[in-house]
């Protein structure tokens, strides 16, 4: 099957030019071969040292796992938040997804819908929260001696690094609100901080934005087909 253009409205990290649109006649899908071409040279070049750097660090400095938010302190709390505030951002990812960003989307099978699921839950999530929430946030803080810095750094870093990947402006605009509400997540929860919950929202968030919600396009996409169909 011959894939269609997209509009030139919106472009998404790593879509490519073969996507659908609400106005395709064609429906474009992705498969695990498809996302792994892209996932294993992400992970060599950007998961895998973001993932060293901060045991670098407090191996380094002879600190202890938990600088870095590596706890299990109020574990069942943090689990209870990080599933009711990630499914409210994973609801907020898709929205945005749809009406901010653009309506261009890629329906992955079933298999490459969970495969790209595992990755951001399991391993893009807990990584990139541990470099931005659990290293620079708390290297920074312990640099600067205040935490409105740490927060401050690690939300614009994180929203900006974006940028990197060819992210539209769109896009990282809600990077950036996410990322407020990441913060937020970690900071405020009582206890010693902990990773736990905040990797779970971020999880649900990125799912939610670069996954899930080619599934809610393609469901907006088959009901608007169908009527067409019909009176064709």
């Amino acid at each position: 099957m011959e894939a269609v253009q997209p509009s030139k409205e919106v472009f998404l990290p790593r879509r490519g030019s073969h996507v659908s649109t609400l106005k395709s006649k064609q429906l474009v899908r992705s498969t695990v071969r498809m996302s792994w071409r892209w996932m294993w040279p992400d992970m060599l070049m950007r998961v895998i040292p973001m993932a060293l750097v901060p045991f670098l660090y407090i191996t380094l400095l002879h600190l202890p796992l938990s600088f870095l938010g590596l706890t299990l302190t109020n574990a069942p709390l943090h689990i209870i938040v990080g599933l009711l505030v990630g499914g409210f951002m994973a609801t907020f990812a898709i929205g945005y997804r749809m009406f901010v960003v653009g309506r261009a989307f890629r329906r992955p099978t079933l298999s490459d819908q969970s495969f790209q699921t595992f990755f951001y839950l399991f391993i893009n999530g807990p990584v990139e929260e541990l470099f931005f929430r659990g290293f620079i946030l708390a290297a920074v803080t312990q640099w600067t001696g205040w935490i409105g810095w740490g927060w401050l750094v690690s939300t614009a870093i994180y929203t900006l690094y974006h940028r990197l990947g060819k992210w539209n402006w769109r896009s990282i605009g809600g990077v950036g609100l996410a990322g407020v509400v990441f913060s937020l997540v970690y900071l405020l929860l009582p206890g010693q901080q902990s990773l736990l919950a905040v990797t779970i929202v971020h999880g649900f968030t990125t799912s939610g934005f670069l996954s899930w919600g080619d599934e809610a396009l393609y469901q907006v996409w088959k009901r608007r087909r169908v009527p067409l169909e019909l009176n064709g």
